[in-house]
């Protein structure tokens, strides 16, 4: 099981490379997105998975295409990210995401500023990602969410002991 502290590198790093680009007023998504998804794509390959960018999904019958899909290695998603500009209302995106189709098995929705994870189809916790115990935190619980049908998946997989 991944254990990240709040003293972990990747961690220092993402808090680092976000005050650099927030030093020059960079305050759009996609000026944003490099360090979660650094900080993300490090922390996933601990596991030995994938973060795969702008991976189009379907999800409730929609096509959606998130900023970001966590595969394992049998390339199942394990979990989704969707980046927000500082300057949007996250909760009021978050809904329109939602409406729009897309997963909330596994989910982390941030802005830059405040993370907020759904897990199995509800709100799992909200994060300061200004705070490196709470960006641990965020992290943690999302790379060890496990679902019952990943589980099922999975015991199958291994071999008899």
């Amino acid at each position: 099981m991944l254990e990240l502290s709040a003293n972990d590198t990747i961690i220092k790093t993402y808090l680092k490379d976000l005050q650099h680009l927030k030093s020059q007023a960079v305050s759009h998504e996609l000026g944003l997105k490099a360090p979660f998804h650094n900080l993300l794509d490090k922390a996933a390959k601990r596991r030995h998975w994938t973060l795969v960018q702008e991976l189009p999904t379907y999800s409730g019958g929609k096509r959606v295409v998130p900023d970001g899909t966590v595969r394992d290695e049998f390339r199942l998603a394990r979990g989704w990210w969707e980046a927000k500009d500082t300057s949007d209302k996250l909760g009021a995106e978050i809904e329109k995401k939602l409406k729009a189709g897309y997963p909330a098995r596994n989910t982390i929705f941030e802005d830059t500023q405040i993370a907020v994870l759904y897990q199995d189809k509800a709100e799992a916790g909200e994060f300061a990602l200004g705070e490196p115990v709470k960006v641990a935190d965020l992290l943690n619980q999302f790379l060890s969410h496990d679902e019952s049908d990943e589980r099922e998946f999975q015991r199958v997989q291994e071999p008899d002991s």
